[in-house]
């Protein structure tokens, strides 16, 4: 199907505010295979703000915090570079995209749980040369098309969003007969108009379709994407795809039977969601 050219012109106009500077200090580092607590340290300096939050983020129990953290250093001691670098690009994502005609929490909840399950199937799957350190990103964004079609289209999108979950049909395959043009899209062409590193771009763009990606964080994000549903932390379009699709495992290199242990280590990590979500 063509691409409705309203919508298309709808696209080019929206404006968002540009990422927080210390997002795109974090992006760059994502390019690196190693990022040090200096780094994060630095990159932190750009927002103080953050940098409180973050203080106190890594007091909480939730990241095993004893109320002794008392700097961005001894925070990324304590919790990890990566951890600390994860929850700065939440946080400041979180801030600069918010929806206007549906829930934010729903939406943000399932973005960080599936960004928490991505980095969990590449802990799980990666092997030496396949680090991606964008892994947490690329799930935090995924469906970051849809807050797009919320601020350029308004109630028509949120009819969309209607339809979708009426029909309970996928909703890029409906959005994509009413629109021309899915979120995935969507979602890639503002990451790309905000320079972000080629797998986030791709993460976004295929992430229903990842057979046609050659970026492996692209699989991964698929993949939990689809955990994540199945095990109820939606936004509530109230499609639930196929879990078992085996290709989408055997990609990774995993069996279908390690769902039960996978699906343990994502629900362990929802304290840590809700934490980020009050936090935000």
């Amino acid at each position: 199907m063509r691409i409705n050219t309203d919508v298309l012109q709808r696209l080019d106009a929206v404006e968002f505010p540009s990422p927080p500077a210390v997002v795109g200090r974090l992006s760059q580092l994502l390019n690196q295979e190693q990022t040090t607590a200096a780094e994060i340290s630095a990159a932190l300096e750009l927002d103080a703000t953050m940098a409180a939050r973050v203080l106190r983020l890594a007091n909480s129990v939730a990241l095993g915090g004893d109320g002794n953290v008392h700097s961005v250093s001894d925070a990324v001691l304590r919790v990890g570079v990566e951890t600390i670098r994860d929850i700065v690009y939440a946080l400041s994502m979180m801030g600069v995209l918010q929806p206007i005609t549906f829930e934010y929490r729903p939406f943000w909840k399932h973005c960080l749980t599936v960004a928490h399950a991505t980095r969990l199937l590449q802990e799980r799957t990666g092997k030496a040369g396949q680090e991606h350190p964008e892994a947490y990103a690329a799930g935090l964004l995924h469906d970051i098309g849809m807050l797009v079609f919320d601020r350029a289209l308004g109630s028509r999108y949120k009819t969309v969003l209607a339809k979708a979950r009426a029909r309970g049909r996928p909703l890029w395959e409906v959005e994509t007969e009413l629109l021309g043009i899915d979120h995935a899209e969507a979602g890639a062409r503002m990451l790309t108009a905000w320079a972000m590193p080629t797998p986030l771009v791709e993460a976004a763009r295929l992430h229903h379709r990842p057979g046609e990606s050659e970026e492996r964080v692209a699989h991964l994000v698929n993949l939990a994407d689809l955990i994540c549903n199945n095990l109820g932390y939606h936004h509530g379009t109230g499609f639930l795809p196929a879990l078992f699709a085996a290709d989408g495992w055997a990609r990774l290199g995993l069996e279908v039977t390690a769902l039960p242990t996978i699906a343990v280590e994502v629900r362990k990590g929802m304290d840590r969601v809700e934490r980020l979500l009050a936090a935000a």
